[in-house]
C-alpha cells in the first residue's frame, strides 16, 4: 500500500501558503480530498481498516496507541498541517503514519513528504522527526534537541514475537501468548549532523564523540559514580553545548 502521488506537494499546491505557515482547516481538507481523488487505490477503506485492538491474550501493540488521537504534521516544504477533524495513529513496525480522514478512509501518509509529526494524547504529546542527514525514512524521537550543538535521539522499534509453546506433558518451555516488543536505540547527532549510534557505555559514547575527548573525559571526572544512561548522555551533551 504504498502512496503513488506525494501528499504534500498536492497540499501545498493546493493551498499556496508561505514555508513555515499554518494550513487552515479548510485548505487542508480540501487538499487530502484532491490527494484521495488523485490516488485511487491508495487508501484503505471498509474492510481493510487498520485494527488496533489486539486478539486476546497478546501482549503489546503494534501501534502506538489503541485508539485515534489528535495531532498534526509538518511537511518538508514546512508547512505545518493542522486540522482538528483528522486523527492519526502510528505502526511502530513499519513505522508509517496513518490518518483517519473520515470514518470509512484511512491514508498512509507518504513517509518521504513528511519532516515531522506530533501525536496528542491524555498522557503527553509525542514528537518524531526525521532527520536531515539519515539516509532511513524513520521518525526519530528527540530526548535532548540543540539545534546548533550536539543532540540525543532515541528510535522506537516493534519487533512481533509469536507463540513458542512446547510440552511433552512433563517439561515446558516457551512462552503461550504471541508480543510485540519493543526496543529503542539511541542516536547522538553532532553539530554537523553526523548520526551515531550509540548505547550507554563509556567506550561506545566515547567512540561517537571523538572530536571531543578531552571536554568528555572531563566531564567523566566529574560524574565518576553516575550511571551511565539516558540522563547520562543528556547531560554530557549539554556540557558540551556549553562549556569552552
Amino acid at each position: 500500500m504504498n502512496i503513488k502521488c506525494t501528499l504534500f506537494t498536492v497540499a501545498l499546491a493546493a493551498t499556496n501558503t508561505l514555508v513555515y505557515s499554518q494550513v487552515s482547516a479548510p485548505a487542508i481538507e480540501t487538499s487530502f480530498q484532491n490527494y484521495i481523488r488523485a490516488t485511487s487505490g491508495s487508501v484503505n477503506t471498509g474492510s481493510t481498516l487498520p485494527n488496533f485492538v489486539i486478539k486476546e491474550n497478546t501482549r503489546g501493540n503494534r501501534y502506538l496507541y489503541e485508539n485515534w488521537v489528535d495531532g498534526f504534521v509538518i511537511g518538508t516544504d514546512g508547512n505545518t498541517y493542522n486540522s482538528p477533524r483528522f486523527k492519526y495513529n502510528y505502526d511502530k513496525i513499519s513505522k508509517k503514519l496513518f490518518m483517519l480522514y473520515d470514518s470509512a478512509t484511512v491514508i498512509e501518509l507518504s513517509s518521504g513528504d513528511i519532516a515531522a509529526f506530533t501525536l496528542k494524547n491524555p498522557d503527553g504529546d509525542l514528537t518524531f522527526e526525521r532527520l536531515k542527514n539519515s539516509t532511513d525514512q524513520n521518525f526519530y524521537q528527540a530526548v535532548y534537541k540543540q539545534d546548533k550543538g550536539y543532540s540525543l535521539y532515541k528510535l522506537l522499534t516493534t519487533k512481533f514475537s509469536k507463540s513458542d509453546y512446547q510440552t511433552n506433558g512433563i517439561i515446558e518451555s516457551g512462552k503461550k501468548y504471541d508480543e510485540y516488543v519493543d526496543t529503542e536505540e539511541y542516536f547522538i547527532l553532532s553539530p554537523k549532523q553526523e548520526i551515531t549510534k550509540i548505547i550507554f557505555k563509556k567506550k561506545s559514547i566515547d567512540k561517537a564523540l571523538e572530536a571531543e575527548y578531552n571536554r568528555v573525559q572531563a566531564f567523566y571526572s566529574q560524574h565518576k559514580s553516575d550511571i551511565v544512561d539516558q540522563e547520562f548522555v543528556k547531560q554530557l551533551l549539554q556540557y558540551l553545548n556549553t562549556a569552552k
